[in-house]
């Protein structure tokens, strides 16, 4: 399934725009120009800022970008797999269903990340390193205009919300800040913009809504009344009651 998904990822890219990369970059100028007209194009300054000020604070949000992500995602979903089948399937599905949303978005508006707009950002990654994840030899395994929206946030929202379920309280506090760290990764690095993290966030809202209001009432809850019924042997049970819980008329 990760191959397939790898698969559809990179080699969809160009079935709606052939000219995809001069796309992405025409829709580099249009993010940039209406987060202007908003004023909210604080991305820059941001940058601008840690650069001249805090390069320490640069190199750790470039490693921040790239260490805290699959490995993250990767160990959670080991240990929820391994602890709770349930909680690991109902996530599975809420991370399906995002990236499918967002494969349609990377094919209907291509996006160049404000790395590749030299007038306003800098590569910082390619600046300061590490110099192999920015050579050019890894980024024939991606999909460099894929900025819209951000699946690095969206998902780390996921994670988060995930973490202020739990019982702990370190790991509750590490659900709001590993979003807001991941935030700011993506954009000081100059991967992302801030409209990237909005779209982001506004497509895992979308994926748990749809799992919630759609595919787990009309899928997984059917399918546990049934093994109710299985485990309690009671055909007569189901004959007086129907899965919507009210009392059959039948009779």
């Amino acid at each position: 399934m990760l191959a397939g998904g790898y698969f559809v990822y990179m080699y969809t890219r160009a079935l709606v725009f052939s000219d995809f990369q001069a796309t992405a970059l025409s829709n580099a100028r249009r993010v940039i120009d209406f987060e202007q007209s908003i004023g909210f194009f604080w991305e820059p300054v941001w940058q601008s800022w840690a650069i001249d000020s805090a390069k320490s604070l640069v190199i750790f949000f470039n490693w921040a970008y790239i260490v805290t992500f699959w490995p993250i995602i990767l160990t959670a979903a080991v240990i929820l797999y391994v602890t709770n089948r349930t909680r690991y399937a109902y996530y599975r599905n809420v991370v399906l269903v995002s990236f499918i949303i967002a494969l349609l978005g990377f094919m209907l508006f291509p996006l160049a990340p404000p790395r590749m707009i030299a007038e306003h950002f800098v590569d910082t990654i390619k600046a300061f390193g590490p110099s192999g994840y920015a050579s050019r030899e890894f980024a024939n395994y991606y999909n460099a205009y894929a900025a819209m929206p951000s699946l690095h946030f969206s998902w780390t929202v996921m994670f988060g919300i995930m973490f202020l379920r739990t019982n702990n309280t370190w790991i509750k506090i590490f659900g709001v800040f590993y979003p807001t760290m991941t935030l700011f990764a993506i954009t000081i690095t100059g991967n992302h913009y801030i409209m990237d993290a909005v779209g982001g966030g506004l497509l895992i809202l979308a994926s748990f809504m749809t799992i919630e209001l759609g595919f787990r009432r009309r899928f997984f809850l059917p399918a546990a009344y049934r093994w109710v019924l299985s485990q309690s042997g009671g055909r007569s049970r189901e004959a007086t009651d129907r899965p919507d819980g009210h009392p059959s008329t039948a009779d």
